[in-house]
């Protein structure tokens, strides 16, 4: 278990530093659309499940 909720700590981490470059690359050169593509999609789809999973080993932990 605890193995899972270090993968899925170190996960959340680079996928939010990843979308804060994408948003920041976006924001000064919006034609390179960044934030509005199929990869980005899945990624963002990567981090919200990770961010699940993340809630949910850190609930189960506390029980």
């Amino acid at each position: 278990m605890n193995k899972a909720r270090v993968f899925s700590s170190h996960l959340t981490v680079i996928l939010s530093l990843v979308f804060t470059v994408f948003l920041i690359l976006d924001r000064f050169n919006p034609l390179m659309n960044f934030v509005d593509n199929s990869i980005s999609r899945w990624l963002l789809g990567a981090l919200c499940l990770s961010g699940i999973a993340q809630s949910i080993l850190h609930w189960k932990e506390g029980e």
